[in-house]
């Protein structure tokens, strides 16, 4: 078999999954908080019982998936149980498994008065979940929770140091295994949420590209296909 098939074939898979992550982030761009994903690509060499040759035995892959943190838009809801952090940060979560973090900041209570996200695990505040008695919500710039005039608690937000990595742990929240800090350069708006940081026209726009390169490597395939097919027919010929 050709060996010339298989970096072009892997190419083509390599642009299968980068639409793929385009297509999540597009299917994703009405999602609060949501930050987008974006391929980092790479090479590997295969495994070949003969000698390497440049450019045949190097195979494209998407490396790995790089979350993009950046700050996506604050759009004005006027409901109060939307907040949104404008700066660096990111709320923290009481979960099942364990503390995470979170920037979607559309907040509900729960039966029992907990402050909660939207999947139901509660809201950290400086001395732990944020109970709520009857009365109107007030949350300033600073996180502190009033209800009425009585302090419910102060929201705990928190970012990393330079240079350490989130990753995503699904349902909009985030896991780290470095210590997390107290954000500073971080202010809280009550009555909006931060939106997607997915820019539809790029993404599409990427999406043609992706889809133009993806039809190139089938037509190299099958320009390929056809080419060893004549070598065997002539082989066969003048056998």
């Amino acid at each position: 078999m050709n060996r010339g098939l298989y970096p072009v074939m892997a190419g083509a898979i390599t642009q299968e999954r980068q639409m793929e992550l385009l297509a999540h982030n597009l299917g994703n761009i009405h999602t609060a908080g949501f930050k987008k994903d974006d391929p980092v690509f790479g090479t590997i060499l295969a495994r070949s019982v003969g000698p390497h040759v440049a450019g045949i035995d190097l195979f494209p892959q998407v490396a790995t998936v790089r979350p993009d943190v950046t700050q996506g838009t604050l759009r004005y809801t006027g409901n109060v149980m939307d907040v949104a952090l404008e700066g660096e940060g990111f709320f923290v979560i009481q979960t099942a498994v364990g503390e995470r973090y979170y920037r979607g900041g559309q907040f509900q209570i729960n039966q029992n008065g907990e402050l909660v996200s939207f999947n139901g695990d509660p809201i950290l505040g400086q001395n732990g979940p944020i109970n709520l008695p009857d009365g109107p919500i007030a949350i300033d710039k600073k996180g502190v929770v009033s209800v009425g005039k009585k302090v419910a608690g102060t929201l705990r937000v928190e970012t990393l140091p330079a240079g350490e990595n989130l990753v995503k742990a699904g349902g909009l929240y985030w896991l780290t295994s470095s210590n997390a800090v107290p954000a500073s350069n971080v202010r809280i708006r009550q009555g909006s949420v931060e939106q997607a940081n997915v820019n539809a026209s790029m993404e599409l726009v990427n999406m043609i590209k992706v889809t133009r390169g993806y039809e190139q490597m089938q037509k190299a395939i099958q320009a390929m296909d056809e080419l060893t097919g004549q070598i065997i027919q002539s082989s066969r010929v003048q056998g």
